[in-house]
């Protein structure tokens, strides 16, 4: 049987095997499991785990100040958006590799309309040229005419 105990030293939530004595919290403190109370008690180590991040959350003041703290970022919805962001550091060749495997990432098949509209937004001056040096570098190929994918 396992339970949730609280370390009266720093206050941290750990879950312990019930059936013993003491058990170690990570700041060194060895709590006596008979004379702390059990906030939670489960035979599963699967649910053990949920309830001690509940259990720090409400520590650390209320599991929905929690969550509200943690949002996800939110991502662009515009794919050439995304592309463009993740290429526009390091030099031209650099842009360039990166747009190339960006647009491979989002599109898998990208056309030359697609790269165009990229390239001109990094700042590359000849999207065609830039397209042509990357398929003699092996970084891009053309499956069927007119559309490109990374090697």
């Amino acid at each position: 049987m396992f339970g949730v105990v609280v370390c009266p030293r720093c206050k941290r939530a750990r879950g312990a095997d019930l059936e013993k004595k003491t058990t170690a919290c990570d700041c060194g403190f060895e709590i006596r499991i008979s004379l702390s109370r059990t906030g939670f008690e489960t035979s599963d180590a699967r649910e053990l785990a949920a309830a001690v991040g509940r259990a720090q959350a409400e520590l650390g003041g209320g599991a929905k100040a929690v969550e509200a703290a943690v949002r996800p970022k939110r991502r662009s919805r515009d794919a050439f958006a995304r592309v463009i962001g993740d290429a526009s550091r390091g030099d031209r060749r650099q842009r360039a590799r990166r747009a190339a495997e960006g647009l491979a990432r989002e599109f898998v098949l990208f056309t030359v309309e697609d790269w165009r509209q990229v390239a001109e937004a990094l700042g590359i001056p000849d999207p065609n040229e830039a397209l042509e040096d990357l398929a003699r570098g092996n970084v891009v190929y053309q499956p069927r005419p007119g559309y490109y994918r990374t090697v």
